[in-house]
């Protein structure tokens, strides 16, 4: 009985194990792939549509399956892309564009119902797929910030000291060398070619700029190569996230970040001490013991890189743009002294410069998560977990269709100033400072020592370039010495 037992349960066991070894034997690489493929596309699907089972959810377009509405940002531009789903657009509206879902949300409506529990640190940062992953997450921008996250406030904390009023006026002088030096260099431009491109150069004096306060500097071959390097990664982060090494563009955002951390790295051995700058700071402790990790420095290095060449590089375009179009400021803004002892002094340099961001603001959004459902009363409730962004642009251009510099009184500044940074946020811009003093000072030598003239501004979509419209041509100007 037990032998008869035992045999027929080796029996059983064989039998499973030569079904088992068919149904492998049939499976071959091509079903494999369509498996896998079948699997990947079922999560994708979900992920995009599982949210439907939201009933109270915000209004809803969630686009094509997969994509979303991606293919309209790319045709539109990130910053122009929304007016084309639905006029007129609500206040809060939940769609997908870079491969991921967002409730759109109007800064008036996140101001009203979201600001507190952003500031009491409910939030987390949060970006799409391919930016989040190029970022890193030990980037500051992306650590949780908020008032129960004290190593986030420590370390911006930190970070702000070093990009303070005082230390960014300290790198003036060397400012004002690399600002005469692009506009120098179009004056030869237009002697020889008749007109010169303008948003090439500006992309470059951004660059060299943030480099002087966050390095003190770099060697000229070293700062040619980041900034290709940067370019690179700026090209990936609104890529599709797939890694396919040096034949994708995110995995050749990858690539470059991970050569822009070696060369990071080896600035962070022999920091530059006798000029303070974000580097020397960052890699040492104060008294209260705070300081950056290894990784937290990389990262945020990285991120200081990029934002220089993103914010800063577009608004520069659009101050020369509107000095050809209201020419009447030009005398107003020549008349005031490339000194500065404070960098939001009242003048009509600064009036110009915050006017110019109001219209045309570098980044108008920002995106967050919660894990808890957020409710917006009539507009509906933002599901757990999922993506929203806070459109601020539109609370901006919304103040009126006039350029109009003249209405950025001190109370204006103080009330509105923020908000072309991310507002008042835990992640709001740190290099506040440094954009405006850069911006001002741009101004002032160029409308004291310079003429600049522009036949044609009209800004136009550029194949990759998805982000914002960029000047036709490059913006070619003619720039004469006065």
């Amino acid at each position: 009985m037990s032998s008869s037992s035992t045999m027929t349960l080796e029996q059983l066991l064989e039998s499973i194990s030569a079904a088992a070894t068919g149904v492998i034997d049939q499976i071959t690489w091509k079903r494999l792939l369509i498996f896998s493929s079948g699997g990947l596309l079922c999560k994708l699907l979900w992920d995009q549509y599982g949210i439907l089972r939201y009933r109270n959810r915000p209004p809803t377009m969630l686009g094509w399956p997969v994509v979303g509405y991606t293919p309209t940002m790319i045709k539109y531009t990130l910053e122009c892309f929304l007016p084309h789903l639905v006029k007129p657009r609500p206040p809060a509206l939940l769609t997908n564009f870079l491969f991921a879902n967002a409730v759109m949300v109007d800064h008036w409506l996140y101001a009203e119902k979201l600001h507190q529990k952003h500031m009491d640190g409910d939030f987390k940062t949060e970006f799409p797929p391919s930016f989040q992953g190029v970022l890193g997450e030990n980037s500051i921008i992306c650590l949780p910030g908020g008032k129960i996250h004290t190593h986030h406030k420590k370390l911006r904390n930190k970070l702000l000291s070093t990009l303070a009023p005082k230390p960014c006026l300290a790198v003036l002088p060397e400012m004002s060398v690399e600002v005469r030096a692009i506009l120098d260099e179009l004056v030869e431009a237009t002697a020889k070619d008749g007109s010169g491109a303008f948003e090439p150069r500006a992309a470059h004096l951004a660059a060299k700029v943030s480099t002087l306060q966050i390095t003190a500097g770099l060697e000229p071959a070293t700062q040619a190569r980041v900034e290709e390097l940067t370019s690179t990664v700026m090209e990936g982060i609104f890529g599709v996230p797939i890694n396919l090494g040096r034949f994708s563009q995110y995995g050749r955002a990858l690539a470059a970040k991970k050569e822009l951390r070696v060369i990071i790295k080896k600035l962070l051995d022999s920091p530059i001490k006798d000029k303070r700058n974000v580097l020397a700071d960052l890699a040492s402790t104060t008294e209260g013991g705070v300081a950056f990790s290894l990784e937290e420095t990389l990262d945020t290095i990285v991120t200081l890189l990029l934002a220089g060449k993103l914010t800063t590089a577009d608004a520069l375009p659009n101050v020369v743009a509107n000095l050809c179009r209201y020419p009447e400021w030009v005398a107003k803004i020549a008349a005031e002294p490339l000194e500065f002892h404070s960098i939001e002094a009242e003048s009509d340099t600064l009036k110009f410069v915050m006017e110019c961001l109001r219209c045309d603001p570098p980044v108008g959004a920002f995106r967050r998560t919660c894990k808890e459902a957020l409710d917006l009363g009539e507009y509906g409730v933002i599901p757990p977990q999922c993506q929203m962004a806070v459109i601020f642009r539109a609370s901006l251009q919304d103040v009126s269709d006039k350029f109009d510099p003249s209405r950025w009184t001190p109370e204006q500044v103080a009330s509105l100033g923020w908000l072309p940074f991310g507002g008042h946020q835990p992640h709001s811009c740190i290099g506040r400072n440094l954009a405006l003093l850069e911006l001002q000072l741009f101004a002032r030598i160029l409308c004291r020592e310079y003429t600049v003239q522009a036949d044609d501004l009209e800004k136009v979509v550029i194949p990759g370039k998805v982000f914002s419209k960029l000047f036709k041509d490059g913006m070619q100007v003619k720039v004469y010495k006065k």
